[in-house]
C-alpha cells in the first residue's frame, strides 16, 4: 500500500504542458546534470548565508538559478536519499528504508531509466560504495561508474578528483544526442580525506570537504562549457543529508531527525530563467517531477513530489505537508523515528513528541508540543494515517559479510 500522506496526488501525469515552461525554456534543454553533494548542510553554504569559505562554482550555479532556501531530505542516510531523487517516492513507497538494507526493486521508475528510453545518453559517476551498482539506482545507466574494476568491488569510497575526471572523460566523448549525467561527491563525508592544500587552508575538515567538492564542481561546470554544452543544460545541485555536527547529541548523521541534518542545499537552473530564492518548504521527492517537466517529457509516472517549475518562474507552490524518517536506530535497538512538516511546523514522532516551529526556532532549540498541542495532535494523525510504520520491510542487513564490513567502516552499522 502506498503511503498516504500526499495530498496532492501521488500517481500523475509528469507532463510540461501550460504557458510555465514554454516562457521559461525555449528551445528545450538538450541536457540533464545533476550533482549530489552527500553530508553537506544547507547552513553551510555561502549561498544561505555562511562566511566561512569560498565556493565560486556553486556560487556561479546559485547566480543564475533557484536557490530552495527550505528544502528537506527524506532520510539522513545516503541510499534512501538519493532513491527519493531519482524516484520521486518516499522510503516506504520505494521500499529503500537504509543503506544495508533491500536494493530497490526493478517495478520502479527512475529517472534514468526514462531518459534512456527517451534517446538520452545517461551516465553516473558516484563517490561512494553505498551508492554501489547492485543497490538498484544503476538502472537506466549505460555507464555507471562506481570506481569498480574488471573482477574486483567497488572501493569504500572515491576522491572527487577521480569522480570528475571519469565525468569529464565521458562528456568530452558525447555525441550530439541529449544526455544525463549524475555526478555524487562524497568528499564531506567523515573521516575527510582531503589533499594537503586543503588541510592546509581550512583547519575545519567539514568546511575543507566543502571548498574541496567546489573546486571539482568547477572542474565539471569549465568541461561542459568547453563542450558548449552547459548553456542548454539544466542543472541540479542538491545534498542527499546534512550533518549534525554536534547538535542535539549527534555527531554525524543518520539518527535524529533535526534540521542539521534534513535542511539540504538545492539550485536548480534551467537555461533562460532568472536567478531567485524560493522560500516555499520543497523535499527532494520534488526533483523528479520537476526535471521531467523542465525536458518536456509528458510520462504517467506514480511520484510523491510536485514540480517545482512553478516557481522557477516566480510563481508560488503549495503549502503541504513534508514526510521523513529515520530508521537506522533499528541497528542500535532503538525504535524509528518519523517526521512530519507543515507550514511552520515540525513534529517528530519520537518517544517524548516533539513539535518545533522552525520558522522562529530554526535550530529546534524548544519543543513546543505541550504548548500547541491541537497542533501536535492534528500532524500526528496525518502520521497516523500514512502507510509508513516502523516496522518496515527492508530494515536489516541483507548484504554480503563484506559489504556490511565496509559500510561498518563508512561509520554505518554501529562502530
Amino acid at each position: 500500500m502506498r503511503l498516504r500522506l500526499l495530498l496532492h496526488a501521488t500517481t500523475a501525469l509528469v507532463v510540461l504542458g501550460g504557458a510555465s515552461r514554454e516562457a521559461l525554456l525555449t528551445p528545450r534543454p538538450s541536457g540533464l546534470v545533476i550533482i549530489t553533494l552527500d553530508t553537506t548542510r544547507a547552513d553551510r553554504l555561502p549561498a544561505y548565508g555562511f562566511g566561512g569559505i569560498a565556493t565560486p562554482a556553486i556560487d556561479s550555479l546559485t547566480a543564475r538559478g533557484a536557490v530552495f532556501d527550505d528544502a528537506m531530505s527524506v532520510a539522513p542516510l545516503t541510499l534512501p536519499a538519493h532513491t527519493s531523487l531519482f524516484t520521486g517516492l518516499y522510503p516506504a513507497n520505494h521500499g529503500v528504508r537504509e543503506n544495508a538494507g533491500r536494493a530497490l526493486d526493478q517495478s520502479h521508475a527512475t529517472l534514468a531509466g526514462i531518459l534512456r528510453d527517451h534517446g538520452f545518453q545517461t551516465a553516473a559517476f558516484v563517490g561512494s560504495i553505498v551508492l554501489d551498482r547492485d543497490r538498484g539506482l544503476s538502472r537506466g545507466f549505460e555507464v555507471y561508474d562506481d570506481g569498480r574494476t574488471e573482477g574486483n568491488d567497488a572501493p569504500k569510497r572515491r576522491c572527487g578528483s577521480d569522480v570528475i575526471d571519469r565525468a569529464r572523460a565521458w562528456i568530452d566523448a558525447l555525441d550530439r544526442r541529449p544526455f544525463f549525467l549524475w555526478v555524487h561527491l562524497y568528499d564531506v563525508h567523515a573521516p575527510q580525506t582531503l589533499p594537503m592544500d586543503v588541510r592546509r587552508a581550512y583547519g575545519d575538515r567539514y568546511e575543507g570537504g566543502i571548498a574541496y567538492v567546489d573546486t571539482q564542481i568547477a572542474r565539471l561546470l569549465a568541461a561542459l562549457e568547453r563542450r558548449q554544452l552547459l548553456s542548454n543544460t539544466v542543472v541540479v545541485l542538491a545534498a542527499d543529508h546534512g550533518e549534525s555536527l554536534g547538535e542535539h547529541g549527534e555527531q554525524e548523521h543518520g539518527i535524529f531527525l533535526y534540521q542539521s541534518t534534513l535542511r539540504v542545499p538545492l539550485v536548480i537552473c534551467a537555461p533562460g530563467m532568472a536567478a531567485r530564492h524560493v522560500t516555499a518548504a520543497t523535499s527532494l521527492v520534488d526533483v523528479f517531477p520537476t526535471v521531467l517537466q523542465l525536458l518536456g517529457m509528458a510520462v504517467h509516472v506514480p511520484h510523491d513530489g510536485i514540480s517545482l517549475v512553478p516557481a522557477l518562474a516566480g510563481g508560488n507552490l503549495p503549502t503541504r505537508a513534508i514526510y521523513a524518517e529515520s530508521l537506522y536506530a533499528a541497528h542500535f535497538g532503538w525504535g524509528p523515528l518519523r517526521m512530519i512538516r507543515e507550514g511552520e511546523f515540525k513534529f517528530i514522532d519520537a518517544p517524548r513528541p516533539e513539535l518545533y516551529d522552525v520558522e522562529r526556532d530554526p535550530e529546534e532549540h524548544q519543543n513546543v508540543a505541550d504548548v500547541h498541542l491541537a497542533t501536535a495532535s492534528a500532524l500526528y494523525g496525518k502520521l497516523q494515517g500514512m502507510n509508513a510504520d516502523a516496522a518496515a520491510q527492508g530494515v536489516g542487513a541483507r548484504l554480503p559479510p563484506e559489504r556490511l564490513q565496509a559500510l561498518k567502516a563508512l561509520g554505518y552499522l554501529g562502530r
